[in-house]
């Protein structure tokens, strides 16, 4: 390969991968916003062991988003658990290009507690503002929910065990608030209005993350912990050395 061209893996965050059931794991790949012609595709999937379980299988590639689906089958004797690794090997210009995720195998995955109706319901005028051609603040939600959950794998919590996914209620809709105005405010407003209602929920945000507390199934066993726990790490002011919440 020559002078290498760096090219986009859009990965939104680890990749979950539910156990009994068929995955279709997949990444946009762009560079200068448009999808390269890709003219071959492969994926590999890794256990934590560093075990090959899929090798170079035929992936499927569509303007530019590359997917394969993992049988049920595959997964059946696996345990549950982080540290799982997977890859597409994807031939651009004649040239192989190879993208890493990390990823986990999970009893099941967690979906956002909001939609738009919430967002619009705490601002009522906020589908007036949006710019012309979008209809409501769904990607403003998705963009917070990775940024939301990517915090929360990057402080060691995994929040895919989360059974109250209504605890995360307020940091969603708090962070997807902050970037819809902070959107507003480059877009519509020359001041400083919009500017400081992205201020003011950010704030807002980082209070409800630092207080969340929920249960969880720690052995993905379908059996929630009696009592609520930190979602997040808490820090505890002493003349001893700092403690902090860590899943295990």
């Amino acid at each position: 390969m020559g002078v290498e061209t760096l090219y986009s893996a859009r990965w939104s965050g680890p990749t979950l991968i539910e156990k009994d059931e068929t995955q279709s794991v997949n990444v946009d790949i762009e560079r200068d916003g448009s999808a390269p012609t890709i003219t071959a595709a492969t994926f590999s999937l890794y256990n934590p062991a560093g075990t090959l379980l899929l090798e170079d299988v035929t992936a499927t590639e569509s303007s530019g988003n590359v997917s394969y689906d993992i049988p049920s089958a595959t997964l059946t004797d696996e345990a549950l658990g982080a540290r799982w690794l997977v890859k597409f090997s994807v031939t651009i210009a004649g040239d192989v290009h190879t993208f890493y995720n990390d990823a986990v195998l999970c009893l099941a995955r967690i979906y956002p507690p909001i939609g738009h109706t919430d967002i619009a319901a705490r601002h009522g005028d906020i589908t007036n503002l949006l710019p012309s051609g979008t209809t409501s603040t769904q990607a403003y939600i998705t963009e917070a929910w990775v940024q939301l959950t990517n915090r929360m794998y990057s402080e060691s919590v995994p929040f895919w065990r989360l059974r109250t996914p209504s605890i995360l209620r307020g940091s969603l809709l708090y962070g997807a608030l902050s970037l819809i105005f902070r959107d507003f405010s480059t877009l519509l407003d020359p001041g400083d209005k919009y500017e400081s209602l992205a201020d003011r929920y950010e704030g807002v945000y980082e209070k409800e993350f630092r207080s969340m507390r929920a249960r969880f199934d720690s052995n993905e066993d379908n059996t929630i912990s009696e009592a609520q726990v930190p979602t997040s790490p808490v820090l505890m002011l002493s003349t001893g050395p700092r403690r902090g919440y860590r899943y295990r």
